[in-house]
């Protein structure tokens, strides 16, 4: 069995406290039965199926004995030292025994009862964690096990299906997907599990906490995350980072991505600002791999469990079919790897044993085993030269057949040995050769887009490279499931217009365009007449969060239109019932829209937020989330990874756009959030309107949401 491991130094809780739940010396079963279909019969009778090696004692007032083993009326009366109590009693029983796990001197508790919903209970509960000091995972959890140490504290019903262990270490915050696809499906993939944990409910203990725990153990390989959300997310955005400075990948599938902001949001940055968005964009800056669904996240844990996750995004294809070139080119395209094309031209051997193959990249040989092990071979060593740091194979159907598979399975012997880039097979076969590919260090898919999607995942991401070209929305930390809602309405907690200049006026790397206000449409025209050329005229107002739905923005007019634009701004001031409102003149700006925002989190904190759109912005949905702050780098890998950057750049003849400044505002106002999260809960720029290349940039309209109305 594993040895309770020593606290770690640094630590934000001890490492002893979370080895109580994963590598326990001797377990109490509070609340046991003789009856298997209750929590307490069937956590014992799955200790004594699995062979638990430590001291398992018995708890319960009702019973004297069950099979060989003394039950206690009390845990008081239990023997010897207790390191973890499985507390398996009702919700309304579950804090008297939590307090009396203090009182013993047991440190840990696995609480397995849900129904803490009820306010009065999830409060009492928690009182109890806080009275005893007892560290406690759940409630409403399946439990913990440690697969290789035989520790499997938990009610899950799926023990009796064999056991595999491996290097993956699976937390999740349910336990039927945590089960389902941390352990069930990834053992239909050949993936075992060291262990797989349902932190539920989350009461104490986490799954940041966990995640630094697992990965500090060195049969740990690889940890997949399945999460709801978390409770601080610049904790979990640590242990994140440490499991991947110790070269141990992150697979994170982030499941409720509705837009779950709060239910009064008044700008647009907080209506797309949903608990995915900002989650998923901060644990991939952090280096986790962020999946989207179910079988993703599986595809991706069956490449980095096995260790066969590529250094770069270059991936070289060989196939006896050209419809599966075509299927893989399409793939690769959607999901951000590049296809090189082959650079060193094929040895003289190669040549007579692919012939008449056209030697490119793919490299599709009608009759790929028609010289049997030869032309395989020469296949693999062609594209093996090429600049590449992947391989996919496409088998078809062909390794149902023994000759084939023995050709298969020595050549990539052979190859994997000497290569030591992943090699990844597509096909279909027996679950017996899979197997012996596996041993091989080969991944086999059924699906072409399957396997270069899990490429994609598990591949360094890039940084968004300066070209203007066609931009994928995959990967991105916000899509179309963010969707905006409607915002033209009066809040009294919005800062608009002047007042928000005003507070913003300090962030040289965003400046606003001139403002006037005007009185009369006499004052309009003149106005107009200044700026020389066409001109908005808006309404601001206190509260007024967005003035275009309510018919308070008309432009861009010229001077033949000012006085009649003036008229029906100020007839939208009139339906806005407040004579005091403000109507004002702009000059139109020429550029490319974006828009900035900065928001504070509740679990993530500072954040901010590059878009395109300026009044289309909710309905193109093309935003990137970080972390505040960012720096000017980091700024303007965000703007580039935006489906709109090539307007940016230069697309279709346009001008190039200044990027570097729009950058350079992104980075300070994430600076002012950071440093004044406190203040305010939501900050909009929008539009800013980038210019050409060298002339900077210039807010339109700026919001601010302040924490609270006297702020």
């Amino acid at each position: 069995m594993t040895a309770l491991r020593a606290a770690r130094p640094g630590s934000d809780t001890s490492g002893g406290d979370l080895a109580a739940f994963l590598a326990p010396r001797a377990v109490a079963v509070v609340g046991a039965s003789p009856d298997r279909a209750r929590s307490g019969g069937r956590v014992l009778a799955t200790l004594e199926a699995t062979g638990y090696a430590g001291a398992i004692h018995l708890v319960s007032p009702s019973q004297d004995r069950i099979g060989e083993r003394p039950c206690h009326a009390s845990l008081a009366e239990a023997p010897g030292d207790i390191d973890l109590a499985l507390i398996c009693v009702s919700a309304e029983r579950a804090p008297a025994a939590v307090r009396e796990c203090g009182v013993r001197g047991v440190r840990a508790a696995l609480v397995f009862a849900d129904g803490f919903s009820e306010p009065s209970l999830g409060d009492d509960l928690r009182a109890a964690i806080a009275e005893s000091g007892v560290r406690v995972m759940g409630p409403n959890t399946v439990g913990s096990r440690d697969v290789a140490g035989k520790v499997f504290v938990t009610i899950a019903t799926d023990i009796g299906q064999t056991q595999r262990s491996g290097p993956v270490a699976v937390i999740g915050q349910s336990g039927g997907l945590t089960l389902y696809f941390g352990s069930a499906r990834l053992r239909d993939r050949g993936v075992g599990a060291k262990y797989v944990i349902d932190t539920g409910a989350e009461f104490d203990v986490d799954a940041a906490e966990c995640l630094a725990w697992v990965v500090d153990d060195p049969e740990v390989a690889c940890v997949a995350l399945i999460l709801e959300g978390c409770r601080d997310g610049r904790r979990l955005m640590a242990a994140v980072e440490l499991a991947t400075a110790r070269g141990k990948p992150v697979v994170l599938w982030k499941t409720g991505r509705g837009a779950g902001a709060a239910a009064q949001i008044a700008s647009h940055t907080g209506s797309l600002a949903g608990d995915a968005a900002i989650f998923e964009a901060a644990l991939q800056a952090a280096g986790a791999i962020v999946v989207r669904d179910e079988m993703a996240f599986v595809d991706a844990l069956s490449v980095v469990a096995a260790g066969r996750a590529p250094k770069g995004r270059r991936l070289g294809v060989v196939t006896p079919s050209g419809g599966y070139a075509i299927v893989t080119l399409d793939a690769a395209e959607r999901f951000g790897l590049e296809v090189p094309a082959a650079l060193v031209p094929p040895t003289a051997e190669q040549s007579a044993a692919l012939r008449p193959a056209h030697f490119a990249n793919p490299l599709d040989v009608y009759a790929l085993f028609g010289k049997g092990r030869r032309s395989f071979e020469a296949a693999l060593r062609w594209m093996d030269a090429q600049p590449v740091d992947a391989v996919a194979i496409w088998l078809s159907y062909a390794c149902m057949t023994g000759h084939v598979q023995a050709i298969v399975r020595d050549s990539l012997a052979d190859f994997v040995a000497a290569s030591g880039k992943p090699v990844l097979c597509c096909g279909l076969t027996t679950p017996q050769f899979e197997a012996e590919l596996r041993d091989l260090g080969v991944v086999w898919f059924r699906e072409p887009t399957r396997l270069v999607q899990a490429l994609g995942l598990v591949a360094p991401r890039a940084r968004p490279a300066d070209v203007s070209e066609t931009r994928t929305s995959a990967g991105h930390p916000a899509g179309p499931d963010f969707v905006g809602r409607e915002l033209g309405r009066r809040d009294l907690g919005v800062v608009a217009g002047e007042a928000a200049r005003t507070r913003l006026a300090g962030l040289a790397a965003l400046p606003h365009v001139a403002t006037w206000p005007v009185a009369s449409a006499d004052d309009a025209v003149a106005r107009q007449r200044e700026a020389g050329g066409p001109v908005f005229l808006k309404l601001e107002a206190p509260g007024l969060a967005h003035k275009t739905e309510a018919a308070g923005v008309v432009g861009p007019v010229g001077a033949d239109s000012v006085a009649d634009a003036y008229d029906r701004v100020a007839q939208a001031r009139a339906r806005l019932g407040d004579p005091a409102a403000a109507i004002v003149v702009q000059p139109r700006e020429a550029g490319v829209e974006l828009a900035l925002g900065a928001f504070v989190d509740p679990a993530f904190g500072p954040s901010v937020m590059v878009a395109s759109g300026g009044v289309f912005l909710e309905i193109l949905n093309d935003t990137v989330f970080a972390p505040a702050p960012v720096t000017a780098d980091q700024a303007r890998d965000m703007i580039l990874s935006l489906r709109g950057a090539p307007l940016l750049l230069g697309a279709r003849g346009r001008p190039r756009c200044d990027v570097e400044a729009a950058a350079a505002a992104l980075a300070e106002l994430s600076r002012f959030i950071a440093a004044h999260a406190d203040d305010y809960r939501e900050i909009d720029i929008n539009p800013l309107m980038v210019r050409e290349e060298g002339r900077g940039v210039v807010a339109v309209d700026a919001l601010i949401v302040a924490r609270s109305q006297s702020s």
